[in-house]
């Protein structure tokens, strides 16, 4: 029995298995997650399945491949439990391999990828040092006792692989049961275990349960079974016996009302499952009444910017950045905006703001389904009603094909960095200026009877920490001394954004069109390329409040300006939770244009229908009472908040923000939108003709 207990596989097992566990506990402790709960054990059983696999593999093999083996298994799980994190404490998510396009783009920027990890963090790396020493010495001298191995008869190696096949079929059977039932499931979960795990869209969720090793073997599964949302909506709504919403109501003057003929004709010819889930889903949700702000800016022409990496720095002080501030105070100011963070958040959250639809977490949406087409769309929904619409960039498609993006989504024209005329360096601390991208695209829409006009801003981007034409042009301004050398290129980079917002406004005065145009503008995420102590330096001495990328008590991080800006218009203070998704049905309803506000998964924010709340990409939320943390299934109240919900009222809001985040998943995957807006249009000219 004892030589049977020091065996190799036996002794392996302990050390891998001790290797895998430790370092998943370490990165649970950073992430945030409880310590010790049901994840604890999923994750120390997928520790022992993993390295009890391990070990039966390299029995087979001499002691020394054998050790060589297991040093580049301890590597291979060290490096990328390291890197899942990193990526994690960066842009706040655990990254799939539908996200592998962005995550090999971190090479662009890997000394801000870095410089963003604390170095406490680097204590992920010490299990794989000492357990690479370990197989190195210690394991070289116990192998030296040939007890332990060679001296084994044939049967007693015979019973030593029966017992491992047995045990670890065992163990893997029972590790599936576990999370095939649920089991320790808290109430509160936004996804079921098993669901995570046939389809880990939400990858912060699924690291919570079964660890990153586990997720990182179920997204490569999903990738290679084919398994998609839609099975997971499948098999979800198996489990719950939904009932159809009904939406009666009084009909008033500001009742909107929509005509169901042509729709309820594709439904009855459409066979196809997951777009009669769609269908039933979208015809059934409800109509937002028309309001107070309906058709306030009708007929004016609209222009939408995406402030690249800009966060509350932007509008917390008027005498940094005039052009800002004023906009933000005099126009409608949304106070509790945030950008959600995900996998791939300037072209996602522009995507959101484009279609007002969520994206999916595991993949770069916009460039993943760039072929898809959306006549729900706001380049669209302009069109219909003659508008001149063109986006503006002022960088290549080398991280976002916007060309084929925007044009699929509408855009009459896309004009790059080239198409406009403007130089640009390679290096990728060298940005172009957004005066330049102002000044150069106005001649291709300014004289346009009425237009809409998307622009993605760049100057403020990444990296700060090096030298560059933007960063260094104002970082000695002395309003900016006593601060970080990073932190005063990125308000330098800041300085020139305003700047380009100050030329666009004279552009417009100088045509006459300033009051006959509206410019809404949000940022699309925080600056990543700043630590947390960074953004802290501007905070405390402007703001009320701090960040921490990881905290699981609040998402202060995502607060970013969003604002709608007209020059003969009174200011408006929107004290709504509120967030990019709820951007173009508000857009949509100021300019009183013909949509379905069924078809959009934010919601007007005029409306009474509007949900005070914004939901993040993970399942969380936060509304003026607290945070809830979906990965932790806990609510966090704000202090002096005497409100406080019942589990029953949190598991609703998280069936709600779930089931549309399902919906707007499968939409995408399915290119629902391009389906239903061509077969509206038969069905349409076939009521007509008839």
């Amino acid at each position: 029995m004892k030589k049977v207990l020091t065996n190799r596989v036996v002794l392996n097992t302990f050390i891998m298995t001790l290797f895998i566990f430790s370092i998943e506990m370490i990165i649970r402790n950073f992430a945030g997650s409880k310590l010790f709960d049901f994840g604890t054990i999923r994750i120390l059983l997928a520790s022992f399945i993993c390295g009890l696999g391990i070990s039966f593999i390299t029995h087979f093999f001499k002691k020394l491949p054998a050790r060589i083996i297991h040093i580049v298994f301890v590597l291979a799980i060290g490096l990328y439990e390291f890197i899942e994190f990193g990526l994690f404490n960066f842009i706040g998510f655990f990254m799939g391999v539908g996200n592998t396009e962005q995550g090999t783009k971190v090479i662009s920027y890997i000394l801000d990828f870095l410089k963003s990890l604390k170095m406490e963090y680097y204590f992920i790396l010490l299990p794989t040092i000492l357990f690479v020493l370990y197989y190195i010495f210690i394991d070289r001298k116990i192998m030296k006792n040939k007890t332990r191995n060679e001296s084994l008869t044939i049967a007693q190696k015979i019973y030593i692989e029966a017992v491992t096949v047995i045990v670890l079929f065992i163990s893997s059977f029972g590790y599936y049961e576990i999370l095939k039932n649920n089991v320790g499931m808290n109430e509160l979960q936004t996804d079921s275990v098993y669901s995570l795990w046939l389809y880990p869209e939400n990858s912060n969720l699924a690291v919570d349960n079964y660890g990153v090793l586990t997720y990182g073997f179920c997204d490569i599964k999903s990738m290679v079974l084919k398994i998609d949302a839609d099975k997971v909506i499948n098999i979800e709504n198996k489990k719950e016996d939904k009932k159809e919403e009904k939406h009666d109501k009084v009909v008033t003057d500001m009742t909107r009302t929509i005509d169901d003929t042509a729709w309820k004709m594709v439904i009855d010819t459409t066979t196809d499952e997951t777009y009669k889930t769609l269908n039933n889903y979208f015809i059934n949700r409800k109509i937002t009444d028309k309001n107070e702000m309906t058709g306030k800016f009708e007929g004016k022409n609209l222009i939408v910017i995406l402030l690249e990496s800009v966060n509350e720095i932007a509008i917390l002080n008027k005498e940094d950045f005039p052009t800002l501030s004023k906009m933000y105070n005099e126009g409608i100011s949304f106070r509790n905006n945030y950008t959600p963070r995900n996998n791939c958040s300037t072209g996602n959250n522009e995507f959101t703001v484009l279609t007002s639809l969520f994206t999916i977490n595991n993949t770069c949406t916009a460039n993943t389904y760039a072929s898809n087409k959306y006549f729900t769309a706001a380049f669209n929904i302009f069109n219909n009603k003659g508008y001149y619409t063109s986006s503006y960039h002022d960088y290549t498609q080398k991280y976002y094909r916007r060309g084929k993006i925007h044009v699929n989504l509408g855009s009459q024209k896309f004009y790059g960095v080239t198409d406009l005329g403007m130089t640009y360096e390679e290096p990728y601390e060298e940005w172009p200026s957004d005066v330049d991208m102002f000044k150069s695209a106005q001649k291709y829409y300014m004289n346009k009877d009425k237009f809409m006009s998307y622009f993605a801003t760049v100057t403020t981007h990444q990296p700060y920490f090096q030298s560059s034409k933007m960063g260094d042009k104002y970082m000695n301004d002395e309003r900016f001394s006593g601060y970080s050398t990073s932190l005063r290129r990125y308000l330098s980079k800041m300085k020139t954004l305003d700047e380009a917002l100050s030329e666009l406004l004279s552009e417009l005065q100088s045509e006459g069109k300033l009051e006959d145009t509206v410019i809404a503008m949000f940022g699309d995420h925080f600056p990543y390329g700043l630590t947390d102590s960074e953004i802290n330096e501007y905070l405390s001495k402007n703001a009320d409040y701090t960040i921490s990328r990881n905290s699981n008590k609040n998402k202060n991080v995502d607060r970013t300006p969003m604002l709608i800006y007209n020059a003969g218009m009174e200011s408006i203070v929107v004290n709504d939770y509120t967030s990019p998704l709820d951007l173009l049905p508000t857009l949509l309803n100021l300019f009183n244009m013909d949509y379905d506000p069924r078809l959009y998964l934010g919601t007007d924010i005029f409306s009474k229908d509007h949900a005070s709340r914004v939901a993040f990409a993970d399942g969380s939320w936060t509304d003026e009472y607290g945070y809830y943390s979906a990965p932790n299934s806990k609510m966090t109240y704000k202090d002096g908040t005497t409100k406080t919900y019942t589990n029953a009222e949190i598991a609703a809001i998280n069936a709600d923000i779930r089931e549309r985040q399902r919906m707007s998943t499968s939409a995408i995957k399915s290119n629902y939108f391009n389906y239903l807006g061509t077969e509206l249009e038969k069905a349409k000219n076939k009521l007509s003709s008839n």
